[in-house]
């Protein structure tokens, strides 16, 4: 017997994303007779309370918002497998017909600022109504901008999402979000707030008119790290100094100088030239030792890495001030401790089983390190292959592409593992398999009876499709 068996009027057609937490399905009401989006949780997180809670946060969160711009929920419910006694939570959703916005990016190729204004407010639109709701989403990326032929967007994935007087579902030392796209407040661990969002926005609309992202650094602590302490690179000289100007403010380190939340920034794209240019940002800085200060975490980080959002009540940190040798010593404390929390983290965000994984700690660089090594974490393996090539070979290593026969239930490109990973030898060649091309199927896929583990893809990717909806990038 099947989950298929068991999700009463709803039927499972055809497998489109995998990711982390689950998996999305193409389906079909059989009551209404109208396709939609069925996301199943994965079998191995099923029994686990902390996964089935942030699924029906999802669940509950976006049925509460109505807007075009939102991936809209439907119905919510539990499959069962009778003859096993286990349960799979399910969410029902509207099924959109488009692409993540980042299958469309092209690294190295900007967008036309007139198009990615045109998308991006409507997104900043969509988070203006679920701020209006009382709702941050925490983990605003491309991979959850959903682009159809029309161009017009959905936001999806609210499965991290929390309501303003809502309990942060995480774990101790687990830091909410994707690194390349993390407000600075969240990197440290504090609540994310409407600004938080307006950040992470700010940072695709900087990918797309760049072509790359602001911070991507080779690990990612290093990333979030970035976030916090380092000035945002210029943008191309030829991206329009009003848009430039609402990109910086969305970049702002300090929450108090972004837009307050979507709707504000919604205002600002359609109508960049009002927006007055922010002051350039300024990093603390120790004069003693001429270097930009890594704000310090609380006390709580020495023995949790970083701290979980609940564990503060939304005051800044306060930093001591002094100089010398001892506060040099414990800001290189502090970035260790929180190198240990985020590899931790990763593992535990990956929904794969710790005792399965080895861990992948990402080193830290003594004087003791030599020149010919470098690491490579098995984090890094995750997502399409041209990413996960290009992390690769900025690492000083090669990249020796094997496509793999595609079933036809798995998403072209996606990189299912890269052999050898760890400490490697600078120039090494690492072993990169993907799926290939999809072939044509001749009939609907059935359920495995556990999702595919080495193969990860947005989870909130309601569907693909099979032409290019914006045919200029």
């Amino acid at each position: 017997m099947t989950y298929a068996d068991d999700l009463e009027r709803y039927q499972l057609d055809e497998r489109i994303a995998t990711g982390g937490m689950g998996e999305v399905w193409r389906g079909t009401d059989t009551v209404l007779h109208r396709p939609v989006a069925i996301k199943l949780l994965k079998t191995e997180l099923a029994d686990d309370p902390e996964f089935r809670a942030r699924f029906e946060t999802e669940a509950r969160h976006a049925a509460a918002l109505h807007h075009p711009g939102i991936a809209s929920v439907f119905d919510f419910g539990d499959a069962s497998r009778s003859t096993q006694g286990s349960h799979r939570p399910y969410l029902v959703m509207e099924l959109v017909d488009g692409k993540p916005l980042s299958a469309l990016l092209r690294r190295g190729k900007p967008m036309p600022a007139d198009q990615a204004t045109a998308l991006l407010s409507q997104v900043a639109d969509a988070l203006g109504a679920a701020h209006r709701a009382g709702i941050v989403h925490r983990d605003v990326k491309p991979a959850n901008l959903l682009v159809t032929p029309d161009r017009q967007v959905k936001v999806t994935d609210f499965g991290i999402a929390r309501a303003g007087d809502g309990v942060a579902l995480t774990r101790t030392g687990q830091v909410m979000g994707t690194p390349q796209y993390l407000s600075p407040e969240q990197a440290e661990g504090r609540p994310a707030s409407y600004a938080s969002d307006v950040y992470s926005l700010g940072v695709v609309l900087y990918e797309c008119l760049a072509g790359r992202r602001p911070f991507d650094a080779d690990s990612p602590v290093a990333t979030a790290l970035a976030h916090v302490r380092e000035p945002v690179p210029d943008l191309p000289a030829d991206v329009p100094p009003g848009l430039a100007a609402v990109v910086y403010r969305c970049l702002a380190k300090d929450p108090k100088d972004r837009f307050r939340d979507g709707a504000a920034l919604a205002v600002a794209l359609r109508d960049p030239d009002a927006v007055a240019p922010l002051a350039p940002h300024t990093v603390p800085v120790d004069t003693s030792l001429g270097k930009p200060v890594v704000p310090a975490a609380p006390a709580t980080a020495v023995l949790t890495g970083l701290p979980p959002a609940s564990a503060y009540s939304g005051e800044q940190p306060v930093q001591k001030q002094g100089g010398g040798w001892l506060w040099l010593v414990a800001i290189l404390l502090g970035a260790l401790l929180v190198l240990v929390g985020w590899a931790l983290w990763q593992n535990l965000d990956s929904g794969q089983e710790p005792s399965e994984t080895p861990s992948t700690t990402p080193a830290v660089t003594t004087s003791s390190a030599t020149d010919n090594t470098v690491e490579l974490p098995a984090t890094v393996c995750s997502g399409q292959i041209d990413d996960v090539a290009d992390s690769i070979t900025r690492r000083d290593l090669s990249v020796a592409r094997e496509p793999q026969d595609n079933p036809g239930d798995e998403i072209a490109g996606d990189v299912i593992d890269c052999n050898p990973t760890g400490t490697l030898t600078k120039g090494q060649t690492v072993t990169v398999r993907f799926w290939g091309e999809a072939p044509t199927p001749s009939e609907s896929p059935t359920p495995s009876e556990s999702p595919t583990t080495a193969t990860t893809a947005p989870t909130t990717a309601a569907t693909t499709s099979p032409t290019n909806p914006l045919p200029g990038l």
